[in-house]
């Protein structure tokens, strides 16, 4: 796979997570005023999306490999586009729920999960693979820095179902981009499906079926802590005399410093084995959480809320890295699927889970209790290191 084709994967990627996943949040008020219901209505047709795109991403995953990972891309991208017009063109309740559980369904067909498994297929090389996710990854980072101004500046120019159509077209030119580039170099589906298809969790054995559970039980306590974290944000500073002003700039940062990580390993600077590249994540995401506990000025808070960043950004990365490496390219895509499922749950219920704890104990509590979980899974982790390099080495 070429690194043209891999930019613009991770192009694609920008938008795909940009229009499905990030523009939401600018879109809630103005939708909700238009529609004379309150914010939470129309945000529950943004988690109907996720428990949709949850439920279906082992079985996308188990098309994906069986060679069908372009078509996935391709009808999620096109019904997308779709809906989003429909959205734009019939406003109401009974069609917002409607569209987004279709969204829910692109969202499996379009983000990460399908790209990861493309990339898998294409480069054979366990090094170039990595080196290649990450730079679809860097890109797919960014989408957020993008997309929030852009679609709040859309949305007070011309209104948000014009600004919708806009999103709408931009998905047709991310599918547009991914069908010119990056499948054009991709060997034809049917040649793809000789190659074994994926497995069930039964079709490990007992060791790689329980670093399976650890692996899923791992990644969706991050997303818990990150999504917990992140809509907590504004009270949980608060408890170190941040104001709203200074944590809604730390959160933007955010983002943009899960980037360092990635852009070292898509330059070939860190190498190393899937699950160190684990427990470091978690050591990183640890520090970050007990030292925003534990830190005396908002200056020191800012610092740990960085290192939890770096180490969130490895994480989104080291999972298709261990999938991939452990468990074999050609079942990857509904092991990644299947562990997608639980993180997707996990970032629905961690916000109200982070909140409903805070009110008994403190959020500093909360923040400093999380950080200490982490330390434990990559204790956990370290001591199944052996376990997972001959995993690795099968």
């Amino acid at each position: 796979m070429t690194r043209r084709a891999v930019i613009a994967l991770g192009i694609a990627q920008c938008i795909n997570w940009g229009v499905l996943y990030y523009a939401f949040t600018v879109l809630v008020v103005p939708v909700s005023k238009d529609l004379g219901v309150s914010p939470w209505v129309v945000t529950g047709a943004f988690s109907l999306a996720l428990l949709v795109s949850a439920l279906l991403s082992p079985f996308i995953g188990s098309w994906i490999d069986r060679g069908h990972g372009p078509s996935m891309m391709r009808a999620g991208g096109w019904a997308a586009v779709a809906l989003l017009l429909l959205w734009a063109a019939l406003p109401g309740v009974t069609s917002l729920f409607a569209v987004w559980m279709g969204l829910g369904a692109c969202m499996a067909m379009t983000l990460y999960e399908p790209a990861f498994a493309i990339v898998a297929r294409a480069q054979a090389d366990p090094v170039q693979r990595l080196r290649a996710l990450a730079l679809v990854t860097v890109f797919g980072g960014v989408a957020s820095t993008v997309f929030l101004p852009s679609t709040e500046l859309l949305v007070r120019e011309v209104g948000w179902r014009s600004a919708v159509v806009a999103l709408a077209l931009s998905v047709a030119l991310s599918t547009l981009l991914t069908q010119a580039v990056v499948f054009a170099e991709l060997p034809p589906e049917h040649e793809e499906a000789r190659l074994p298809p994926a497995a069930s969790s039964s079709g490990l054995d007992d060791d790689a079926d329980g670093m399976f559970a650890w692996a899923v039980l791992t990644f969706a306590f991050a997303s818990f802590a990150s999504a917990g974290l992140t809509a907590n944000l504004v009270p949980a500073l608060a408890e170190h005399d941040v104001s709203p002003g200074t944590t809604a700039l730390l959160g933007g940062a955010l983002g943009a410093m899960q980037l360092p990580g990635r852009l070292l390993l898509s330059a070939g600077a860190l190498r190393s084995s899937p699950v160190r590249l684990i427990i470091v994540s978690l050591l990183l995401q640890a520090s970050g959480l007990v030292g925003v506990t534990l830190a005396p000025s908002v200056g020191w808070v800012a610092g740990a809320l960085m290192v939890f960043a770096v180490g969130a950004g490895l994480a989104t990365l080291a999972r298709p890295h261990f999938t991939q490496t452990c468990f074999g390219v050609h079942r990857s895509g509904y092991l990644n699927g299947r562990v997608a499922r639980w993180q997707q749950l996990a970032r629905a219920v961690g916000p109200i889970s982070a909140a409903g704890l805070a009110a008994a104990i403190g959020y500093g509590a909360v923040v400093g209790v999380l950080g200490v979980v982490f330390a434990a899974l990559a204790v956990a982790s370290y001591r199944l290191l052996d376990r997972t390099t001959a995993l690795e080495a099968a």
